[in-house]
């Protein structure tokens, strides 16, 4: 609880101190509604009211309604500011994580960490921030009744004390329920994301379309049932709790008249006292579930940043203006593909071989060669478990890696085209346009204002658009994965035979992964790999193309 409270107040930057103040005057002002109430009542029965009373009655209801305004309003800023903190900053240190370790991590887990866990982050705060001035109201609720009658401030505390500890007891048995509905709901993230990505291959098969919708079905069910159960004995412990209350205002009014002294009209404050002090009782039982669902996000989020800092390829700060190169050369570089069972892992390597500067190098074979994994590892997507990756003889060090990347623009077989041009400021009109008339899609879609008008284009498209933002970068080193393998036989006669020499006589280097062993001669060098090795290297006389 202590951890879950510290976390809240650093992240939002020590602005609770001032919403805590506003809702402590808060607290107290509701309390003294209650003393002035009582007070009048008195007095009006003994018919001694004055002015002075319904005076201080407004005046200090005036002050609890503008402390509650501001202390309300000020927590909703801060709160909303914690969650975006927190989410920029996880966002942010996913960029400069490893590639391998989100691939291995999934989307369904950190969709919930970003969403729903902070979504129950926030919740949490604002509890706490409300629990402040309901606390305040208890405590003085508690010490208003002790100078009412000790005996009714006694068996106070004793009915609250069973209904919390009620509650704590239930809460220990709902974390862990709590802590599994969470898995459940990554796994429903993760299932709903196949809906989307597989839509396609889901609508050619009726059979695949009622398993996955059973499947999804099956998640939903087991997630809605794990939180029913602890949202109604959370519920259930609430009722208990309201119900000890109800008993102890029962003993006041019917059992205390016979055993004590009290005047009716000190009866009536009593049970006033208690109907006053329930409803902030209640907010802080309630705020219970709120924590157990919050501790159990945070700790998961504080998992996720441990990871992502112990993980970090580099910093920020790290420089990134581009490395040049005459010979990039890879000495010995093995990369693995763990696996929790021994024997299904896969190792690439070891890969030794020079990339000159300005050729075009084809790399081919098989399925499961290692071809896509080694131009992660060219790219520096990848780290190596062993050797190095040098440039012009100097091995590139660790806080180089971001200005090596700056090197390469790739076009990978699962690439993603953003709607937004990131990272290209003004880029020129005329060159975009002759650059898409180039490649057959200006009548398909054109740059405004930062943005493509559409990327909704056949694969083959798709991937000419992704290069013509690349090229617009004007990298060294261009990259393409299987880039051939979706365009018409038209461009793919131009790929190889135009726009790959084109590169070339403008100085860049070109590594290309394909099949179309009828364009080989377009290559300085064809790289041949199989089980993750290299196991020949041909070389051409460039610009030798048969038909």
């Amino acid at each position: 609880m202590f951890t879950l409270l510290s976390y809240l107040n650093r992240e939002m930057k020590g602005a609770s101190a001032r919403i805590v103040a506003a809702l402590l005057v808060a607290g107290f002002s509701r309390g003294a509604l209650l003393a002035i109430f009582n007070a009048g009542a008195a007095m009006a029965v003994a018919r001694t009211l004055n002015w002075q009373m319904p005076t201080a009655f407004a005046g200090v209801l005036i002050l609890y309604l503008a402390s509650s305004y501001d202390g309300i309003h000020h927590s909703v800023r801060a709160v909303e500011i914690m969650r975006e903190r927190v989410r920029v900053r996880l966002a942010e240190k996913l960029l400069f994580a490893h590639l391998r370790f989100l691939e291995i991590k999934g989307t369904g887990d950190l969709y919930t960490q970003l969403g729903a866990d902070l979504q129950r982050l926030r919740d949490a705060a604002m509890t706490f921030l409300n629990g402040a001035q309901a606390a305040v109201l208890v405590v003085f609720s508690l010490a208003y009744l002790a100078w009412l009658s000790w005996p009714v401030f006694f068996a106070t505390l004793l009915t609250g004390g069973l209904g919390a500890a009620t509650y704590f007891w239930i809460d220990n048995d709902m974390r862990d329920r709590i802590a599994h509905a969470r898995t459940r709901e990554t796994a429903l993230f993760d299932a709903l994301a196949d809906s989307l990505n597989g839509f396609k291959e889901l609508k050619l098969s009726r059979a695949r379309q009622r398993d996955h919708s059973g499947y999804v079905a099956s998640l939903a069910r087991e997630f809605r049932e794990l939180w029913v159960t602890s949202e109604t004995l959370y519920q259930l412990v609430n009722i208990v709790s309201q119900t000890f209350m109800f008993l102890l205002i029962a003993i006041v009014a019917f059992v205390l008249p016979m055993f004590s002294q009290m005047s009716g009209v000190a009866i009536f404050q009593v049970v006033a006292a208690i109907l006053f002090m329930m409803t902030p009782l209640e907010t802080l039982l309630s705020a219970i579930p709120a924590f157990s669902k919050a501790r159990v996000s945070l700790a998961s989020i504080e998992r996720l940043e441990a990871h992502l800092d112990g993980d970090a390829a580099e910093t920020k700060d790290a420089p990134a203006t581009p490395l040049s190169f005459q010979t990039l050369s890879f000495r010995d570089v093995h990369f693995r593909f763990e696996s929790a069972v021994a024997e299904e892992g896969f190792d690439v390597g070891p890969l030794d071989l020079t990339i000159r500067r300005n050729e075009i190098l084809f790399v081919v074979g098989g399925n499961g060669a290692g071809k896509t994994t080694f131009l992660k590892l060219l790219t520096g997507l990848y780290q190596p478990v062993q050797g190095s990756i040098e440039i012009d003889g100097r091995e590139i060090a660790r806080s180089d890696g971001q200005s090596y990347r700056e090197m390469f623009a790739a076009v990978f077989s699962d690439f993603h085209l953003f709607t937004r041009l990131y990272g290209l400021s003004n880029p020129d009109p005329e060159a975009v346009t002759a650059l898409l008339t180039e490649l057959g899609i200006a009548h398909k879609t054109h740059i405004r204002d930062g943005e493509l008008s559409t990327v909704s284009l056949s694969t083959g498209q798709r991937k000419r658009l992704a290069y013509a933002v690349n090229r617009l970068a004007d990298r060294q080193i261009y990259v393409f994965d299987e880039f051939a393998a979706d365009q018409d036989p038209q461009f793919r006669a131009y790929f190889y035979t135009e726009l790959l020499p084109r590169l070339k006589r403008d100085g860049k280097t070109i590594i290309a992964v394909t099949h179309d062993d009828r364009w080989f001669a377009v290559a300085d060098r064809v790289l041949k790999m199989d089980y993750g090795r290299v196991a020949e290297i041909v070389e051409h006389s460039a610009g030798l193309v048969t038909s």
